[in-house]
């Protein structure tokens, strides 16, 4: 991510230059760029900014409105209480960050597509589509989650004056895109980078086939879900940290980018390229090197008490502060006075892990499911391990008592990844929304922003806003 410091510089100075030379006066164009390799890698490089801007909905909003945290403000009530309000601004910026992400990507595959082959080195240009493709599929799984079915723009705008209103997509064709997207990412893109933090941070083969299988498991594909998810266990790029210390270095500020990280949002901590998440869940009183926030975001009695005896990922997750009585917060997200703070891992392997067991266990492959369920157990109580603190799910005395593989593979999955934006999401696409958040269908979905159906008259609101 070596070149994001200084991209929106070169997208300003570009910018700037057809203004003010205003040729043609109509058109969107690339006069004096995408005349090089180098042009080319700048661009690729600017559509992972739009990933830097969604940490304050992602994972911050979608944690809100799960059972896991509560929003104690104005900012993110509207969220736990599920009261989003048409013109919330949260709900705008995701969907506007997003779009500017769909937009970058698809300059991209357009200018790059046009380049004579001859201005790249072996497989470069492959490499920066497959990059385009991975995150545009990223960016319309992120819109698909939030609001359903949204319009599908595959192509730049080349003109001023071309007509921007476009209905809104059904939530299959959608899919359809994201999945053809991956698939062209999966074949394009490498195992690895020179760089561990290249490796981490950017599109891989395996961020694909991740988010494929991912994208499966929510398309009810589960057959390509569970292979999808295989092919990246296979994978010798992806290790699962191991123990306690390998835990909590996994969410450290200063120790970023573990062997465990598919995909992880690289930030530096300064005023225009911090993602703040330190600011709104960690309250005063904390320890010492780490820097207090306004705690607008508080984890739920839930989520504390989840955590069986031993579990080493409780303490990484939830700390308390100095106040009496001690005021609990999220942990995974710390600032240090020193100035760094940590990335948002966007993939990791114990999820894709958790991605398999839950597809074979849809298709009644218990086995393979409980192995995959226990390998994530294993790793969460370390020394701890015991015969029943770590069994084989289901037993009879659990399925006596209504505790399947299903409830046990979503309760991995809410320990294992809470806070990381994930369990709201979990809920809606396996029908417990309702159930456990005690909201309505209509609730499972924001709304679309009332700016966009504004200057879109062809967008339609999702019921019950």
């Amino acid at each position: 991510m070596k070149k994001l410091a200084y991209i929106s510089i070169i997208v300003f100075l570009s910018s700037c230059t057809k203004i003010l030379n205003q040729t043609p006066q109509d058109k969107i164009t690339e006069v004096n760029f995408y005349k090089s390799a180098t042009d080319a890698e700048s661009a690729a490089t600017g559509m992972y900014v739009s990933a830097l801007s969604i940490a304050q909905q992602f994972p911050l909003a979608f944690d809100a409105g799960s059972d896991l945290a509560t929003g104690l403000l104005i900012n993110y009530s509207p969220f736990s209480q599920h009261g989003i309000a048409v013109d919330n601004a949260i709900v705008a910026a995701y969907w506007q960050n997003n779009y500017t992400g769909i937009g970058r990507c698809n300059d991209v595959l357009k200018n790059v597509s046009a380049m004579g082959d001859n201005l790249f080195a072996t497989g470069e240009k492959q490499r920066i589509l497959g990059e385009a493709h991975f995150l545009r599929g990223y960016y319309y799984f992120n819109l698909l989650k939030a609001y359903g079915g949204v319009p599908l723009v595959t192509v730049p705008y080349s003109s001023f004056s071309e007509n921007f209103t476009i209905a809104r997509s059904p939530v299959s064709d959608v899919f359809n895109q994201i999945i053809a997207d991956l698939k062209i990412a999966e074949t394009n893109l490498p195992q690895s980078w020179a760089s561990n933090i290249d490796t981490r941070g950017r599109g891989t083969q395996g961020g694909a086939q991740a988010l494929l299988a991912k994208v499966y498991l929510s398309n009810n594909d589960n057959a390509n879900a569970a292979a999808e998810a295989l092919n990246v266990m296979n994978n010798t790029t992806y290790i699962l940290v191991s123990g306690a210390t390998g835990y909590t270095n996994m969410f450290s500020p200063s120790i970023k980018n573990s062997t465990e990280s598919i995909f992880e949002i690289q930030y530096l901590t300064t005023a225009t390229t911090g993602n703040g998440l330190a600011s709104f869940y960690l309250p005063a009183g904390v320890p010492a090197g780490i820097q207090p926030g306004s705690y607008q975001i508080a984890p739920t009695t839930k989520i504390i008490n989840a955590f069986e005896p031993g579990d080493i990922r409780k303490g990484v997750s939830i700390a308390f502060n100095n106040a009496v009585p001690p005021i609990p917060y999220v942990n995974k997200y710390l600032r240090l006075t020193v100035g760094t703070e940590a990335n948002i891992i966007a993939l990791r392997l114990a999820d894709i892990i958790l991605v398999r067991a839950e597809a074979l266990n849809n298709q009644g492959q218990t086995a393979g499911a409980i192995d995959a369920l226990n390998i994530i157990r294993r790793r969460a109580f370390g020394l701890s391990l015991t015969a029943t603190s770590v069994r084989d799910y289901p037993s009879a005395n659990d399925v006596a008592n209504g505790y399947t593989l299903t409830l046990a593979i979503e309760n991995e999955r809410m320990k294992e990844l809470c806070f990381e934006g994930h369990r709201f999401y979990d809920l809606v696409r396996t029908g417990r929304a309702a159930t456990v958040l005690n909201i309505t269908t209509n609730k499972t979905l924001w709304p679309i922003p009332l700016r966009e159906i504004g200057v879109n008259p062809l967008l339609t609101q999702n019921p019950g806003y």
